[in-house]
């Protein structure tokens, strides 16, 4: 009986360990890890014109929300293969110092290639349908299904919502550690008593219709100047944007 006993008490502790060891791994929920990195797909939208929502599609189906082995020992959200140092895993993907570098490098990856490069310039950032198609035809899954998995993730959890959001409302995620003019003119927005230093630049607020060709000519400007002074990538603009002339 006593046996018996031992091996009952045995036996419910490894099973609260599997547990604990369990919710360690799943940190994260589909609502929390949506949470955690929306702020950062936001930005890139701003700078770049990829749509939040297909920023966040991509790394929640290629990361299982953060869960899978290589997002927790490589910081690779999106599946991208490439060199790294672990020692803790063999994989073929690559590492990253921070999460926010593995999502910095899936735009960059989609810049580096001639087949998504195009849809910098071809896709609105309302259009998050032709985005997900265009990446898809470009060959960065060879799985089929793969362009209707993200397009159903960013329908069923709504995702397209934070492609319809002002640049005021953006919040930065690391905001300390963020150079570009653009962003450093969000990061005032959201603080009333950094407005000051904005007196004496001319600026102009991006209102709904507003093409980055019209308001160079407005300002007797070029667009060039208007891209290199706002470090902007694209023409793309958002409604509430801030442009430095």
């Amino acid at each position: 009986m006593q046996k018996t006993g031992i091996g009952k008490y045995v036996f419910v502790l490894l099973m609260f360990v599997f547990t604990v060891k369990t919710t360690i791994a799943q940190k994260f929920s589909p609502s929390s890890y949506i949470a955690e990195h929306k702020d950062i797909a936001q930005q890139l939208m701003i700078e770049t014109g990829v749509p939040a929502s297909v920023i966040l599609a991509v790394a929640i189906h290629e990361s299982a929300y953060g869960n899978s082995r290589i997002a927790q020992h490589l910081n690779n959200h999106f599946g991208i293969k490439g060199k790294n140092t672990s020692k803790t895993i063999r994989s073929a993907y690559k590492g990253y110092g921070s999460v926010k570098d593995s999502y910095l490098d899936f735009i960059g990856f989609l810049k580096r290639r001639k087949s998504t490069n195009t849809l910098f310039e071809t896709c609105s950032q309302e259009d998050y349908n032709s985005w997900i198609k265009g990446i898809a035809r470009s060959g960065y899954s060879t799985t089929r299904s793969w362009s209707s998995k993200v397009i159903a993730t960013i329908n069923r959890y709504n995702l397209d919502e934070f492609d319809q959001l002002n640049t005021e409302n953006v919040l930065l995620a690391n905001q300390e550690d963020n150079k570009s003019s653009d962003l450093l003119m969000s990061v005032m927005e959201k603080n009333e008593s950094s407005i000051d230093h904005l007196k004496g630049l001319q600026t102009h607020i991006v209102k709904k219709g507003d093409t980055l060709s019209e308001v160079a000519k407005q300002y007797d400007t070029s667009i060039e100047t208007l891209k290199k002074r706002n470090n902007l990538q694209s023409s793309k603009l958002a409604i509430g944007q801030r442009l430095l002339l």
